[in-house]
């Protein structure tokens, strides 16, 4: 997550180069590895490897969305990538991998001057989580979905060992779409499969701390009805 010492400059965040993407949301700790091979892209990475390397990835808002500049739309909360590493190939593509910082919050978009888009942005806080009680019983419920979780058990257990709430939850965050198909979420359509993303861009956006944590209860909750695990959470609290 976003520190002081990891908090880019402020002139990369007033003009910080993104690369919009339909179907990934970019959470603290993540890394993404991307193939690029568009020329505004690869002219973005370029950019970055001489200005920082910072890339915001916001997730694209869906139905052909268009900002007042007939640009697609995005998410206005996404994640800030910093380039970890970059391979050209001989075909001219480049093989990068993005490290997940922490979280921005877009406050305009800056006039086309290159062939990728700029944003000024802000960088969000992550203030500690101090509601101790509904960590607990979300904690508790990790664990009873672990042990219906089959093969992904170890890796979902291996989440109550992270020593930092804040990291715990943008952990489970990226299990939500694992999460959901388990529970027999329908991804037959398109529309089905762009609302496991929309969970993870909820979970990233809220507000608070206790925003997100509040919101994860309330998932994992329905995912264990769904799963045939009736424990009520008041029993958990006692």
């Amino acid at each position: 997550m976003l520190t002081a010492r990891s908090t880019p400059l402020p002139e990369v965040l007033a003009a910080l180069p993104i690369f919009p993407l339909p179907n990934v949301v970019l959470l603290p700790g993540m890394v993404l590895p991307l193939n690029v091979f568009e020329p505004r892209y690869l002219q973005l990475v370029d950019h970055a490897l001489n200005e920082g390397q910072h890339i915001g990835v916001p997730l694209l808002r869906p139905r052909g969305e268009r900002t007042a500049e007939r640009r697609p739309a995005f998410e206005p909360v996404f994640g800030l990538g910093k380039l970890v590493f970059h391979l050209r190939l001989p075909d001219g593509r480049r093989l990068i991998r993005l490290e997940g910082l922490g979280r921005v919050q877009l406050v305009r978009e800056l006039p086309m001057t290159n062939l990728f888009r700029q944003v000024e942005v802000a960088a969000l806080p992550e203030p500690p989580v101090f509601d101790k009680s509904s960590l607990l019983l979300l904690r508790s419920q990790i664990e009873r979905l672990a042990r219906l979780s089959g093969d992904d058990g170890d890796a979902l257990g291996s989440l109550l060992a992270l020593p930092d709430p804040r990291i715990l939850l943008y952990a489970l965050t990226a299990f939500l779409p694992s999460l959901e198909l388990l529970g027999g979420h329908d991804v037959a359509s398109a529309a089905a499969r762009r609302e496991l993303v929309d969970l993870q861009q909820q979970s990233l956006a809220a507000e608070t701390p206790e925003d997100r944590l509040g919101f994860l209860v309330d998932r994992t909750a329905t995912l264990l009805r769904r799963l045939g695990d009736g424990t009520e959470a008041s029993i958990l609290l006692n």
